[in-house]
């Protein structure tokens, strides 16, 4: 018996292609919407922090899982397109809409451009140390110290919930909010990394 050329599901999209091609449209113009309302947050977050001049954003790309980043062009990695500095990922909307998917995660993380003798342990427990005065009680209770090479602190971030129904909001203000909030946050920490830089080296 000969291969079937397309399953089920691809027969009865191919019934259905008119209607499909119209989803298919809205959803690209709800990614173009999702990527500009990020511009938005850049836009924001560095009129509240103008120290943070170094930033990227891929939450449309379905290479990574969503992130956006802010740090400091005088960190190490600071041209690149990963900066040093504060990340919040599980951002693309395949995965916010998603019930199974995990949670948006925010942390602080160097770039692989990092100075290759900085002591990273070093680093963690300076930032962790840093935190018990820089945040909150609750704030607190949402931070654990990074476990891999460059992940130096994990701090607490919206929810996928909170995050999906403040951006059917109106014109999405809601949504940028959150974000300014959660890198005001997290832009207390911009000291610190200043000292990391300096007081956690290795001897050469």
């Amino acid at each position: 018996m000969a291969k079937q050329l397309m399953n089920e599901a691809e027969r009865f999209l191919l019934e259905k292609w008119g209607e499909a091609r119209l989803l298919e449209e809205s959803m690209e113009d709800v990614r173009t919407k999702y990527k500009e309302v990020f511009e938005r947050i850049i836009n924001a977050v560095t009129e509240a922090h103008p120290e943070l001049d170094a930033h990227r954003s891929y939450v449309t790309q379905f290479w990574g899982s969503g992130y956006i980043g802010f740090g400091r062009k005088s960190w190490p990695g600071g041209e690149s397109n990963w900066p040093s500095g504060f990340w919040v990922n599980n951002l693309r909307l395949e995965k916010l809409a998603t019930p199974e998917s995990e949670s948006p995660g925010a942390y602080i993380e160097l770039s692989s451009k990092s100075k290759a003798n900085l002591d990273f342990d070093a680093a963690r427990v300076v930032l962790d140390s840093e935190a018990k005065t820089l945040l909150t009680r609750e704030e607190l209770s949402g931070t654990a110290v990074g476990e891999s090479s460059k992940l130096l602190l994990w701090l607490p971030a919206p929810s996928k919930s909170k995050l999906l129904s403040s951006l059917s909001l109106d014109d999405g203000q809601k949504f940028v909010e959150l974000f300014v909030s959660q890198f005001d946050m997290m832009a207390r920490f911009v000291p610190v990394i200043d000292k990391v830089f300096v007081e956690c080296l290795k001897p050469e």
